[in-house]
């Protein structure tokens, strides 16, 4: 009687290869850092039978946890490699065995412990070893055939479609055990309001950021990147659609965070909402646009060929910006020498000294920084033709391997950072791993595509008309919740602070989110509505002034008034009211009004349309009636200040900065064709350093005010005014700052360009 299925001989060999690594690593693992200290038989035997029994409190619960878990895939795999394909009888003897070999294993470790004084002995340690040889045999008797068909299919040939599915799943549980350990885990309602009170229960959002802005972005893009292969898997399937494949990543990761109030020593916090929302996004978005080509057969462009490389190149100088920052190098002969002592390390010495969360967090954090660089390299690879590959694969092993050793040379010369080995080894499996399982998706054939209807495709691709409605609800939330979140948050500068009461935070952010969405559509709004060319100066002047006061309405209800007059000065004229700072609000408003409208028709020109002449600078009158308004007669106070002179030169550089702006938004959101589609990313790249040119031409350089000199951009970009940044940290919170718009801008507007235009005819589509 057979109790499952023989393993094919590739298969047993990677189970003894498997076994034998895991033996070594729980052995190895067990007695790092190796500092052997000699006793006498005697006296090692004397101490041993002597080892207590610790009463476990919940700081030890993780500890005790992790030698469960240890022993648990010990024993699994040599089940596998013993009994797989055999009968039940020598199944069951194998288990009567290997039982007793693990609690010996277990207690000669324990023992062997002794030697090292490193290492803490105890009963609790055998125990919950010799507990998890149990649990690993038994689950490999209820499961251990599944397990072998489960690894056997990954042999098969498969279309790339379902390779994804199959990824994302093993990508899900490991994320599911790494949000859940170090498994010191609790249902006491006592500990839980512990947590509370100890803070780790977090329900402001972004209120928990470092103060230092680099790292506050750094820990949004990380804890975001982590959502994105999941989303970007689940999208490759091709049987779910975008926004499914969003709201399946953002209650997966909603799940988890409930899931870890139950973990004491983990926090929960409402920020990972926010940054798993746009980690899936991300993914989401790309795995669209692979599985819509994959779908279509589209071949790439010639230089797409390349464009893996290009990417794989900024990811190197992405990966130095992470582990060099903040580029304090020292490089005196006496201090790189006293660093070098790092190589007489033995492997993973560094990371015994803290929790086992600390240590897996590191060794994640290693291996999936660089698993994309050897993703993006077989990326590459793979679209090269065959003469090219053998020599581009031996450059790639080449990087894979230098990368990490450049970025631990440049941690010697770091005082901040650690230098280690383990780091380096880490960082190169990262990295084959990332190459591994890309190569192997880009060999998968393409998933077949079900008949469809064979029609002539258009330049610019029609898509799907939204749920303007409900996208509109999720949009204004999601704003309420990351100016709510702003409000707390330490980091941001404390003139944005401001414009929230003290005890308004509820009510002042959604307004706040209404007239952010307000000032993005409107003037799309009326870029495209049908209407002959002499009606659109009227209607353009109209609408702008129409747009103004709406702004003013809902800014005048949800944020100080003094806030509104920092902008647009205090009134002068004695006019009853609101009316004075009203009509320099509709002033102000005008000008980004008038620029969302030539760049929205800009982008619509550039697709293709057919607009006359008023249609495209109806708004410039628009604009100059602003200059006149916001710059001669309204004198305000900190906006005219801040403005660089020559005045009117500075206001035009001003004004092309912002249609930079609205300009690379407009083109992330609109529909265009496949030929135009890099143009939405070079746009954003010349568009930085523009910006940087424009922003020095048209704000001042220097301010003497309050009894201190600071810049325009200081005094916007710093978080008080005791403490103005410097200008590398202005410039990098500008950077940031630049990116967020753009893709706030292009998420708000991105169904209104695709709805149906006011008044347009029915044989035309959306744009």
């Amino acid at each position: 009687m057979k109790h499952n299925t023989a393993p094919s001989f590739p298969l047993r060999g990677l189970l003894w290869l498997g076994a034998l690594a895991y033996t070594v690593f729980v052995v190895y693992g067990s007695l790092v850092p190796l500092d052997f200290r000699a006793l006498s038989w005697g006296e090692a035997v004397s101490r041993f039978s002597a080892i207590p029994f610790l009463d476990l409190g919940i700081g030890s619960r993780a500890d005790w946890m992790a030698n469960l878990l240890l022993f648990i895939p010990l024993t699994f795999l040599w089940m596998g490699v013993l009994t797989a394909g055999s009968s039940t009888l020598r199944t069951r003897l194998v288990m009567l065995v290997l039982i007793p070999a693990a609690a010996a294993l277990s207690v000669g470790i324990e023992f062997t412990q002794l030697f090292f004084p490193q290492r803490t002995v105890s009963q609790n340690d055998i125990l919950a070893e010799t507990l998890g040889g149990l649990i690993g045999v038994l689950v490999w008797w209820g499961a251990g055939s599944r397990f072998l068909e489960w690894l056997q299919s990954w042999q098969r040939q498969h279309a790339r479609a379902a390779l994804a599915e199959r990824l994302a799943w093993v990508y899900l549980a490991g994320v599911l055990v790494y949000n859940v350990l170090p498994l010191d885990l609790t249902i006491s309602l006592v500990e839980i309001f512990h947590k509370w009170q100890d803070g780790k229960v977090n329900l402001i959002p972004f209120g928990r950021l470092p103060d230092d802005a680099a790292y506050a972005l750094y820990e949004i893009a990380t804890d975001a990147l982590i959502w994105v292969p999941l989303a970007l898997l689940w999208r490759l399937d091709g049987t779910r659609s975008t926004w499914r494949v969003w709201g399946m990543t953002l209650a997966t990761a909603a799940l988890l965070e409930c899931l870890q109030l139950f973990v004491y020593s983990r926090v929960s916090d409402v920020t990972d909402l926010f940054t798993a929302a746009l980690g899936a996004a991300l993914g989401s978005l790309v795995g669209s646009r692979l599985a819509t080509r994959a779908a279509l057969h589209d071949q790439p462009p010639l230089w797409a060929n390349w464009l893996p490389f290009a990417l794989a190149a900024g990811w190197m100088a992405a990966l130095c910006f992470v582990f060099w920052f903040p580029f304090d190098f020292r490089t005196d002969g006496a201090f790189v020498k006293s660093r070098l002592d790092f190589v007489q390390r033995v492997p993973f010495e560094v990371y015994y000294f803290g929790t086992e969360y600390r240590a897996i967090t590191e060794v994640l954090r290693k291996t999936l920084f660089f698993a994309p660089l050897g993703g993006l390299l077989a990326w590459g690879v793979a679209r090269q033709p065959w003469r090219w590959r053998s020599p581009l694969f031996a450059v790639s092993m080449l990087v894979l391997a230098g990368m990490p050793v450049l970025i631990e040379l440049g941690q010697v010369m770091l005082p901040h950072k650690i230098a280690d080995t383990t780091d380096f080894l880490l960082a190169w499996l990262g990295g084959l791993a990332g190459y591994g399982v890309a190569r192997r998706m880009a060999r998968a054939p393409r998933q077949p595509v079900a008949q469809q209807k064979t029609e002539t495709r258009e330049a610019a691709p029609v898509a799907p008309e939204p749920a303007v409605r409900g996208y509109f609800f999720l949009v204004l939330g999601g704003l309420s919740l990351l100016f709510w979140g702003a409000a707390h948050a330490p980091f941001v500068p404390y003139n944005v602070r401001e414009l929230f009461g003290q005890d308004a935070y509820w009510w002042a952010a959604p307004l706040l989110a209404l007239a952010c969405v307000w000032l993005a559509v409107w003037p799309l709004w009326l870029a495209r509505r049908t209407v002959s060319g002499g009606m659109r100066a009227g209607q353009v002047l109209l609408g702008l002034i129409f747009y103004g006061v709406v702004v003013f309405g809902l800014l005048w209800t949800a944020v100080p008034v003094e806030s509104l007059h920092d902008l647009v000065g205090s009134p002068v004229l004695n006019w009853p009211g609101q009316w004075e700072t009203g009509l320099r609000w509709v002033a102000l408003a005008a000008v980004p009004g008038s620029l969302l409208y030539l760049a929205a028709q800009t982008v619509r020109r550039w697709r293709g349309k057919h607009l006359g002449a008023l249609h495209f600078w109806a708004a410039l009158p628009v604009l100059l009636l602003a200059y006149w308004g916001v710059m001669i007669e309204a004198a305000t106070d900190n906006l005219t200040e801040l403005i660089a002179t020559p005045q009117p030169l500075a206001f035009a550089a001003l004004c092309v900065w912002l249609y930079s702006l609205f300009f690379v938004a407009a083109l992330f959101a609109s529909p265009v064709s496949k030929a135009q589609r890099s143009a939405r990313l070079i746009g954003l790249l010349i568009s930085l350093p523009l910006a940087i040119g424009l922003l020095h031409l048209g704000l001042a350089d220097e301010i003497d005010k309050y009894g201190q000199q600071f810049s325009a951009l200081q005094f916007l970009l710093s978080s008080d005014r005791q403490h103005y940044a410097s200008q590398p940290v202005i410039w990098l919170r500008y950077s940031v700052l630049h990116t967020l718009v753009i893709a706030t801008l292009a998420f708000i507007q991105w169904p209104f360009f695709r709805s149906a235009p006011s008044q347009r005819p029915p044989s035309h589509g959306p744009d």
